[in-house]
């Protein structure tokens, strides 16, 4: 008996095939037709003074950044930046200053009236020199709750310098960039990105 391809079921069935086929193709080549293989896409949203940049959810070694660039007053060019990155599952906030700082005292962080915190430096290279400071519970409460900061240094010649940073946006920041990060590693997002 030959096939029929006018009738009704026939018709339906020959739909719902095409239908099956469709979305197996598009679940197979959703990835290919989103963005360029090679080319890197990052997510860049502002809070106040902060902003926050998180790479394609592909790239399982990246992390989000939360940075502020520190600027002179007087010129508006950068002298210090922070940076929080997510290393082994914790936040870690990177302190770059320039060269021409004494490396002894390392630098401390004054929040409002607390007891400024010490921390060494880790090394110093072709950007400046960089402080790595553990971004423990305490410390997260503390700069959220602080009516201002600053950075704590001393010059080449011996003299301390205070560098101010805003706290304006920190708090959304920071919960913006650990939902980020939390989506990121998230094995139900990477099964559908």
């Amino acid at each position: 008996m030959p096939l029929d391809l006018n009738s009704t079921p026939m018709r339906a069935a020959l739909g719902v095939g095409a239908l099956v086929i469709g979305l197996i193709l598009g679940w197979f080549g959703h990835r290919a037709w989103a963005s360029p293989p090679d080319v890197p896409t990052t997510t860049i949203r502002i809070y106040s003074d902060w902003r926050l940049a998180c790479p394609n959810n592909t790239e399982d070694t990246s992390t989000c950044e939360l940075r502020q660039d520190v600027l002179d007053d007087k010129s508006k060019s950068e002298i210090a930046q922070l940076s929080i990155v997510r290393i082994k599952g914790k936040n870690e906030m990177y302190v770059t200053v320039p060269f021409n700082v004494l490396l002894d005292p390392g630098i401390a962080l004054s929040l409002g009236k607390d007891k400024p915190r010490l921390y060494p430096y880790e090394v110093c290279n072709n950007v400046g020199c960089l402080v790595q400071i553990p971004m423990d519970d305490a410390l997260m409460t503390a700069i959220r709750n602080a009516p201002d900061a600053r950075i704590l240094l001393a010059g080449l010649d011996g003299k301390p310098v205070g560098l101010p940073f805003s706290l304006k946006g920190f708090g959304d920041g920071v919960d913006a960039f650990d939902s980020a990060e939390a989506t990121r590693r998230s094995w139900w997002r990477r099964f559908w990105s």
